[in-house]
């Protein structure tokens, strides 16, 4: 079979797979109604590189000749091109012609969550609403919520607020308690998601603070705790947050739900994740998903799920952040993690136009790696299949224990 034909045989397939994303960020349903392009940008990727999009069409045009060859672009511009029929390409003249379409199909308050339904197959979405953590978004047959453990692990006192403005002391009834009394209602806060249907907890303290995490004992972290800021020094802050993250790590064994851990790009000083092997070492009952390929260090991550059985990888944003690393990662990790069941995939975006664009990305990634694979006879062209659905589902179904509709014959089992 020639290489073009094989890769459309594959891309094909992988188009009429379901897809459970494991990471969304995916906006409250208000957030969607009178959206625009402009809007799109700013709540994507793109709009983190801080090139401004402005409000002419000649601020739009300079906006587009710097952001025209950016990964995070490409594959939005895809999406948007494949929902809106813009003729391939967002140029200066067509911006507000795909401006009104998006505008138009968003005034059907369903339009955001049609998208991700139909156009990205979702059959289950994890949501890390860091604004209201454990939240399913009013929608829980589409989202299962994840329960983010940043704040609790940043915030020792009433004036510390953690990388996305949040703080416990808003969140819960934390006042006028004793750490054992704070430590016995956010890890009971913990618990009472799960039990309201909450599949795992997340950890995106990378953005923040290193991922190494030390050994602390309680009386350490509950003299720091409530503690004026002025008086603490940067090694106090790691400590309580070390104390923190393995208390959260001993529970997520206990409830037998996944801890998903963000590393690489975030403080890249300390967001290799190889700092946080000393942590998978000391909780080896705990399942740890490590996100984003840990790019740059996308080897490390390969390398800690060979050694460790209780690491698993998620290729969430890698895809977007660099396509030719994410077919890089993938090709590599085929290779190296013991068992393909260990490899999973989400979106890590906040609109339903860039969920598409990421799936793209990752589409495109996976045809690009299979097919390689299958010319190169490291696999055929069943074992390909097989990997699709592993990747694309079946994977997450029995990593995150999630209950999904019989009716497809292809998700069952």
């Amino acid at each position: 079979m020639k290489a073009s034909n094989l890769y459309e045989q594959i891309y094909k397939y992988i188009e009429r797979t379901p897809v459970i994303s494991t990471h969304e960020h995916h906006l409250n349903d208000e957030d969607h109604q009178n959206i625009t392009l402009e809007a799109i940008i700013d709540k994507s990727y793109v709009g983190w590189q801080n090139i401004p999009v402005g409000t002419t069409s000649q601020e739009h045009t300079q906006f587009l000749e710097k952001a025209r060859y950016n990964s995070y672009f490409v594959w939005l511009q895809k999406a948007i091109d494949k929902l809106y029929d813009i003729g391939g390409k967002i140029t200066p003249e067509n911006w507000e012609v795909i401006s009104n379409k998006i505008k138009r199909k968003h005034k059907d308050p369903a339009a955001h969550l049609a998208i991700l339904k139909n156009q990205c197959r979702y059959i289950r979405a994890l949501s890390d609403i860091y604004w209201e953590t454990g939240s399913d978004l009013g929608h829980p047959e589409l989202f299962s919520p994840v329960v983010r453990s940043d704040m609790f692990v940043k915030c020792y006192h009433p004036l510390v607020r953690d990388h996305d403005d949040n703080s416990p002391w808003e969140f819960l009834p934390v006042r006028g308690l004793t750490f054992r009394e704070y430590m016995d209602l956010i890890l009971g806060f913990h618990r009472d998601r799960v039990d309201k249907g909450a599949v795992s907890f997340k950890l995106a303290t990378a953005y923040e603070r290193p991922l190494s995490v030390g050994s602390v004992a309680y009386e350490r972290a509950a003299r720091i705790y409530m503690t004026d800021p002025k008086d603490i020094t940067d090694e106090d802050m790691l400590a309580y947050g070390d104390y923190i993250i393995n208390r959260i790590c001993e529970l997520a064994a206990e409830l037998d739900v996944p801890y998903q851990i963000h590393t690489g790009l975030g403080e890249l000083k300390g967001s290799n994740p190889m700092l946080f092997e000393s942590t998978i070492t000391r909780h080896p009952e705990t399942r740890f998903v490590l996100f984003h390929g840990g790019y740059p260090w996308y080897h490390e991550i390969g390398a800690l799920a060979h050694n460790h059985d209780n690491v698993f990888i998620d290729m969430v944003w890698l895809p977007i952040i660099c396509t030719q690393a994410a077919v890089q990662a993938l090709d590599e990790y085929i290779e190296v993690i013991p068992t393909a069941d260990r490899i999973t995939w989400g979106s890590d975006t906040w609109t339903s136009e860039e969920a598409l664009g990421a799936l793209l990305a990752f589409q495109h990634t996976l045809t690009q790696v299979l097919t390689k694979k299958v010319n190169e006879e490291y696999i055929d062209i069943d074992d390909a299949q097989i990997f699709v659905e592993k990747v694309l589902f079946r994977n997450a179904k029995n990593i995150y224990t999630l209950e999904l509709p019989g009716n497809d014959g292809c998700l069952n089992g």
